[in-house]
């Protein structure tokens, strides 16, 4: 990158940072001259690490055309709570979980006794009430007025990044058709025209079996593989041999073409950058998240996979060239969320179960405050106490939790065990680890305690072994590349590598509201 599209970027950045959420009297920006469209894709579960191996083999169309018009970045997510919802939260509104409430990709809501999707409410149904905060959708109805559409397969990728306005579009495997909060006429049609069910035989087989040997290095069950939703170790992957085929799909390439197929139907059907104020489109490729869990991020199934999307996000480029025209469009391309190598790889690496931490705390409580059940959840990041344990007297609970925290920070999987009290607050005023510990930290909604696990090794459940997994303060978990279109670029060689500085992740809904001509996410009220 040339010193002047250096400037050109990170002044940019200075441009469109928030300020204070407090701060009144926010005059917006005027949209970036001739974008109409501004659109974030989101690349489940797309670890800079992996990206940057891939790169080498990723020319065909897609991501060479990414990297030959926009900058290469390096993003750090802000906090532990490296996961879906939170990562997804994090782009659309600029808030880590310690403001956007978005602690996980679900909880443990005391007041009701169990745990909650981030976007279900206490019947079960889609909502956004969990979220703090507003979202780029919230930017622009209170700003001029554009459209804020979203598609995914995870109707959490598609709901929390436009906040609580706009229209998520998602997948639903029970009835194997798109949905959304209101009745979307162009998305029945599409529902009837195009249905899923059409593809319920649909059989994954790899491009080039030899030429993904070559390129991973490995063989197709490689130690650690464990397959994902009824799918084995090994290729061919078909759908209707799945006890769920509708449900298989996530965990297919072609889950991420009928999303943009989809998002490419939503720019006909809303008229998306068709007017002389710009729109947003939000599109989130939740399939790389299934197989990255599934089988790793070395394996052929996630190069099979990534060559494919480098065609196919190839042809959406293109559809937005034909569709918005050419220079009238801006994107981010980025990820909400890291992953780790497989534990097999790593030096020290190895499986921790949710279940044992679980155990482990409430035998440890046991030592202190007698038989009982003292721990209602102990799942990834929080330990939360049973509400006979909070009745306990201040000195005895206080003894309970030291030897929580002394019996779990045994375990060699799990590098750190904290009081949430003693991290919580005031997060612009902490360094380091101490300040990622504190934006995973809701001080209303957290746990009593607040663990990560250690270098290498990956949490799971009991019942749902995985290959590879994600949430953790360590640098595969945290960090992910940040492509950056912005409006007015001029095509340059194709990047070969990022640049050298590291990119603030709570910075992309601020920047994404500059091109649209609207305030920031984090400076509407709330």
């Amino acid at each position: 990158m040339t010193a002047m599209r250096m400037l050109v970027v990170f002044f940019g950045l200075a441009a469109c940072s928030a300020p204070d959420s407090h701060h009144t009297g926010v005059v917006a920006p005027r949209p970036a001259p001739g974008t109409r469209l501004v659109v974030l894709l989101v690349i489940d579960q797309l670890p800079e690490w992996a990206f940057a191996q891939k790169r080498p083999a990723l020319t065909g169309g897609g991501f060479d055309r990414l990297l030959a018009e926009g900058d290469w970045h390096v993003g750090q997510h802000p906090s532990a709570a490296t996961l879906t919802s939170p990562g997804h939260a994090l782009l659309g509104t600029g808030e880590a979980s310690a403001n956007s409430g978005i602690l996980a990709n679900e909880w443990w809501h005391r007041e009701l006794g169990r745990r909650l999707r981030s976007v279900e409410d206490e019947d079960g149904k889609p909502t956004t009430k969990w979220l703090r905060v507003p979202g780029l959708g919230d930017a622009l109805a209170a700003g001029h007025g554009g459209k804020a559409i979203a598609v995914s397969l995870k109707d959490r990728a598609a709901i929390l990044p436009l906040g609580h306005a706009g229209t998520p579009i998602w997948y639903d495997h029970k009835t194997a058709l798109w949905q959304s909060f209101a009745a979307v006429p162009w998305l029945d049609d599409w529902n009837r025209t195009h249905p899923v069910s059409a593809h319920l035989q649909d059989v994954w087989t790899p491009l080039d079996p030899a030429r993904l040997a070559q390129l991973s290095g490995t063989v197709d069950d490689q130690p650690g593989e464990t397959g994902q939703l009824g799918f084995g170790p090994t290729f061919p992957h078909a759908a209707a041999s799945t006890k769920d085929p509708a449900d298989a799909i996530f965990a297919m390439p072609l889950g991420n073409d009928l999303v943009l197929d989809t998002a490419i139907a939503a720019i006909d059907g809303e008229q998306l950058g068709s007017r002389d104020t710009p729109d947003l489109l939000v599109v989130s490729l939740s399939a790389l998240d299934y197989v990255g869990h599934g089988w790793g991020h070395e394996s052929w199934e996630a190069w099979d996979m990534a060559l494919r999307l480098d065609q196919r996000i190839g042809h959406f480029l293109d559809e937005l060239d034909h569709k918005v025209g050419a220079g009238r469009w801006a994107m981010i391309v980025t990820s909400d969320h890291g992953a780790s190598p497989l534990p097999e790889r790593m030096p020290r690496g190895g499986r921790l179960h949710f279940e044992a931490v679980k155990d482990a705390a409430n035998h440890a409580a046991i030592t202190e405050l007698g038989a009982g059940e003292w721990i209602a959840d102990a799942k990834y990041p929080f330990v939360y106490l049973t509400p006979a344990a909070l009745a306990q007297p201040k000195k005895d609970l206080d003894v309970a939790l030291k030897k929580i925290s002394f019996a779990l920070r045994s375990f060699p999987g799990i590098a750190r065990v904290e009081r949430t009290a003693a991290f919580a607050g005031h997060c612009e005023q902490r360094t380091g680890d101490a300040r990622a510990l504190c934006n995973t930290i809701d001080p209303e909604r957290a746990g009593e305690l607040i663990w990560v696990p250690a270098a290498g090794w990956i949490h799971e459940d009991d019942n749902e072994p995985v290959a590879t997994a994600h949430g953790s303060l360590n640098a595969y978990d945290r960090l992910v590349p940040v492509i950056v279109l912005a409006p007015g670029r001029r095509a340059h060689a194709p990047l070969a590598a990022p640049d050298t500085n590291l990119f603030d992740m709570t910075k992309i809904a601020g920047m994404l509201a500059g091109w649209l001509g609207v305030t920031a996410p984090s400076a509407l009220p709330r």
